[in-house]
């Protein structure tokens, strides 16, 4: 029987204060620099994205971007188990209390079918994001953020 692995509190946060803290060049071309500070190992680059395995498997890291630019860097912090939404939900809210703990109380609290908690900084935003399969987190320039959320309200607006 596999082990379902995820990062405990003292891994999350150090994880999370690592990404808060990091001052990166943004481009896709820098993404080796990047994997070798957080260990990740690097499995493709290319124009648009990058894919990384961050310690959970294939492609359990990338860095999305457009035309060499990187808008947002999200990795897993849970193996990746469609069986495990019990657990997925438990890992999300024990993180959550850590990084709040860590962190302060989130700038942002999304409900819904997969919830998410925001620490909105100066110029960046952490997010933690349940996905029925896994948890992420996300790293994304607050000039991107405010794009995303711009486009997820148009489309909101479309389908009403």
């Amino acid at each position: 029987m596999t082990v379902w692995r995820t990062l405990d509190d003292t891994e999350i946060v150090e994880l999370a204060l690592r990404l808060r803290s990091l001052d990166w060049s943004w481009r896709l071309g820098d993404v080796p620099e990047l994997g070798a500070e957080f260990g990740w190992r690097i499995e493709r680059i290319g124009q648009h994205s990058a894919s990384v395995d961050v310690g959970f498997g294939l492609s359990s890291g990338r860095v999305d971007g457009w035309d060499g630019q990187a808008h947002h860097i999200v990795q897993s912090v849970t193996d990746s188990d469609s069986d495990k939404a019990d657990s997925v939900w438990d890992a999300f809210v024990r993180m959550t209390r850590a990084l709040t703990g860590a962190l302060g109380e989130p700038t942002t609290r999304i409900p819904g079918e997969y919830p998410a908690v925001r620490w909105a900084g100066p110029e960046q935003t952490l997010m933690l994001k349940a996905l029925p399969n896994v948890v992420k987190l996300k790293l994304v320039p607050n000039e991107q953020l405010a794009l995303d959320d711009e486009g997820d309200a148009l489309a909101e607006e479309e389908r009403s």
